[in-house]
């Protein structure tokens, strides 16, 4: 059974209330993005003053068009929305978003709740009002006022800030993480956070669900729906401290809440919850493309001792183990260290490791049932050659691919300059999730085992 947002996402029709020739305006941003998304459906703009816009015709109101409408974007002052809706309604529009702003945001509940009761009990689903709207990268379609494109790939974002919003599509693109989705919720007056984790459950072309909330109407539900959820959801929540609380309550009039309390929630339910956005995405790269730990030992392969140990103390601050390597393991390793080093974890190849050190120790690992998860760590000491490192990982990639007893995550951290940062772009767009930080490292590592673990509790229910 399909989920009712299906046509919300994937409309066939669509009308812009409050398009205009005027390029300062939303409504005019709005309808360019959808045009320029040469997204196939019928596009109607509607502005009483206007008998053509950007080279289509006008309509003068929602119920001239003729044709019935899947979604319409509303993009008039405040004031005017009601009477939009009315029409919305009137016409049995199947889904609208209200990007107009001015209204519980800024302390206008009698103007929201008067929508609310127009909307009421006619099966219509809004998104807003307050909302970027949304971009839907998998299937190329933009139904926002902003500018940005995503890269498509399988994260799904959610987000209760517009302006967050959509610094995550630029920070994605930074990072080499692919989109399948992002969309502002706004004032939730109707879809809300619960509704879109539902139906991103459902979406064939999300892996991950990545949210940015601020506060929740009904926590029952929300919990609920993470539960349902057979996905990794990734939970940044604002509003930890109590300035942080009085910020939230100011940004969208919402109450925050008890940082204490949502922290339970969102373990309780299954999802992880992130301590900002670079972290969301972080965990995203990882659980995108890499397979979950079956358990919390780690394996850390370095060519510089002091990151070694770095990595180890990041990993063990967060629940992780990095165990002694078994004797088998420690047997094929010492074939490949020089006589100068002794096997253990984490295993130093020494300043002027290369590929080959690099892919058998790696190889060893995988091999070994005592390791659930691999980080295969560089320093750019001036003896070796990064791209040794960025080749040993990549093949070992491919190995593991060949393997079922090797279904094991390889995480790759780095310190260096500029000759490494070509190296990383390759990995990253090769979808190898690598960071500058011992840190990022053990909490992406961290989010794949308790990725595992929720995995396993899914398997005995």
């Amino acid at each position: 059974m399909k989920n009712k947002l299906e046509v919300f996402f994937k409309p066939k029709s669509i009308a812009v209330v409050g398009a205009s020739k005027d390029s300062r305006k939303i409504g005019h941003a709005a309808l360019k993005n959808i045009i320029i998304s040469n997204y196939d459906c019928d596009l109607y703009p509607v502005n009483p003053h206007e008998e053509e816009i950007l080279g289509i015709p006008c309509y003068k109101k929602i119920t001239d068009i003729k044709d019935s409408l899947d979604l319409v974007l509303v993009s008039v002052p405040a004031k005017i929305v009601p009477g939009i809706m009315k029409d919305c309604v009137k016409k049995k529009v199947k889904n609208a978003i209200i990007i107009s702003s001015g209204f519980s945001e800024v302390g206008h509940h009698e103007l929201e709740n008067e929508v609310a009761s127009i909307i009421k009990n006619s099966g219509m689903r809004v998104l807003g009002p307050n909302t970027m709207g949304y971009k839907n990268a998998s299937d190329g379609l933009d139904a926002s006022f902003v500018f940005g494109v995503p890269r498509q790939g399988n994260l799904s974002l959610i987000s209760q800030s517009g302006a967050l919003g959509i610094g995550m599509i630029y920070l994605a693109n930074n990072e080499f993480v692919g989109v399948s989705k992002i969309i502002g919720v706004g004032n939730k007056l109707d879809i809300d956070d619960a509704d879109l984790i539902d139906y991103f459950s459902q979406d064939e072309d999300t892996k991950v669900i990545g949210l940015y909330i601020e506060a929740v109407k009904d926590g029952r539900q929300f919990m609920n729906a993470i539960k349902a959820c057979h996905k990794p959801v990734l939970v940044v929540k604002a509003g930890r401290s109590s300035a942080g609380a009085r910020a939230t309550a100011s940004h969208t009039g919402s109450m925050a809440g008890s940082d204490k309390m949502y922290s339970a929630a969102i373990h309780q339910a299954g999802g992880i919850r992130c301590r900002d956005i670079v972290e969301l995405f972080d965990m995203a790269r990882a659980l995108g493309g890499q397979p979950a730990m079956k358990g919390n030992r780690v394996g850390i392969i370095t060519n510089g001792g002091g990151l070694g140990i770095l990595l180890t103390d990041a990993c063990e601050a967060n629940g992780l183990v990095v165990p002694k390597l078994s004797s088998i393991t420690e047997k094929k390793i010492d074939k490949i260290l020089p006589d100068l080093v002794k096997p253990n974890n984490p295993v130093d190849l020494v300043a002027d490791a290369g590929f080959y050190r690099y892919e058998m120790t790696t190889k060893a690992l995988l091999e070994d049932p005592h390791i659930d998860g691999i980080i295969v760590a560089s320093v750019h000491g001036g003896y070796a050659r990064p791209r040794e490192f960025t080749g040993a990982i990549l093949k070992m990639i491919r190995e593991r691919k060949l393997h079922e007893t090797h279904q094991k995550p390889i995480l790759g951290t780095w310190v260096g300059g500029k000759e490494f940062e070509d190296l990383v772009w390759d990995l990253k767009s090769a979808g190898v999730p690598i960071y500058p930080s011992s840190w990022r490292t053990a909490r992406s590592m961290y989010g794949l085992y308790l990725e595992g673990k929720r995995l396993k509790r899914e398997g005995e229910e």
